[in-house]
């Protein structure tokens, strides 16, 4: 018993035992109790390794997420063992009310939690190789102010971000989003990274989802992966039906994926189509195609761009 408990307190970082933490140390995780911080108090921190065991054999990216708690270990290590792409999680149980002073959790990222763990883990020490990732609206505020934090982070996963836009205004020039919600969330977030001129594939990717599993879709092998790789090679649309009746009342449903390089699938919300003849009104946030007021009957050609890349369909108009 001497033993493990001499073994235990070796592995607790100097600059924590000094303030006495308790830490709970499980094979591929170890868990702070109270993480001492002088800015963001009785939270606990959770580092989840992609390696069984201490020490770790090389240098890892590092992911950070909102609202993850000890109790999620199961559903994070199914997401380390199913990912090619090797990181450092590491779960940071704030609640809703935590969320309300963005500055304060801007401040304890920016002073206390990425310097520990810099410090106390091999981690790749620049901003591409750290993300952040949360959960629902407000968390998607948070999320942008700790974007806009220069040299801070360089990717973000964001989850069910909500309806209302969310600045990345200051965030770090090649940042890469990767959002799951529904097809409303996310064809208003995809407006605000299309005219901040987010490239689809290299930047930024959607996952349409009825309910969202936040572990299910952290993808990390595309938030790591080399820009080369996730360029868009194919672009593929289905419309349903494909016949439709003249009537104010009758709507189609366009679906659109698109094929990077390297193989993923991710869905695209185009936000304009070519429709000739314009026969077709588009709700890019609903996905449907309606006839609009004046529409004749034959055959309608619907165009999607991405870049140089366009995928088209044909639908038929019926008296």
């Amino acid at each position: 018993m001497k033993k493990l408990l001499l073994l235990i307190a070796s592995l607790i970082p100097v600059s924590l035992w000094a303030a006495a933490p308790l830490m709970l140390v499980n094979p591929g995780r170890e868990t702070f109790i109270n993480f001492p911080s002088a800015i963001l108090p009785d939270k606990a921190v959770t580092v989840f390794l992609p390696e069984p065991a201490v020490p770790l054999k090389q240098k890892y990216p590092v992911v950070y997420m909102l609202g993850v708690w000890p109790k999620d270990a199961p559903a994070v290590q199914q997401l380390l063992e199913r990912s090619q792409q090797k990181a450092i999680l590491v779960g940071l149980n704030v609640e809703e009310t935590d969320l309300a002073d963005i500055s304060k959790i801007v401040n304890f990222f920016s002073y206390e939690l990425v310097p520990y763990i810099d410090t106390n883990y091999p981690t790749i020490e620049r901003p591409a190789a750290r993300v952040i990732a949360a959960q629902g609206g407000t968390a998607a505020k948070v999320l942008a102010g700790l974007l806009a934090r220069k040299h801070l982070f360089g990717g973000a996963f964001l989850a069910n971000s909500g309806i209302k836009p969310v600045s990345f205004a200051g965030a770090e020039e090649n940042l890469r989003v990767l959002a799951c919600g529904s097809r409303e969330e996310l064809a208003v977030l995809w407006q605000t990274l299309q005219e901040m001129g987010f490239a689809y594939g290299p930047r930024a990717a959607l996952r349409v989802t009825e309910q969202t599993d936040f572990f299910k879709e952290l993808n990390l092998d595309y938030l790591f992966a080399e820009t080369s790789a996730l360029q868009v090679d194919k672009l593929e649309g289905k419309v349903n039906p494909n016949v439709l009746f003249i009537s104010p009342d009758e709507k189609a449903q366009l679906d659109m994926q698109a094929v990077l390089k390297n193989g993923m699938r991710f869905d695209y919300i185009a936000l304009d189509l070519r429709i000739a003849p314009p026969y077709l009104g588009w709700n890019a946030q609903t996905g449907q195609l309606r006839p609009v007021p004046g529409a004749m009957a034959g055959k309608v050609k619907i165009t999607a761009f991405v870049d140089k890349l366009k995928c088209s369909t044909k639908l038929k108009l019926k008296k």
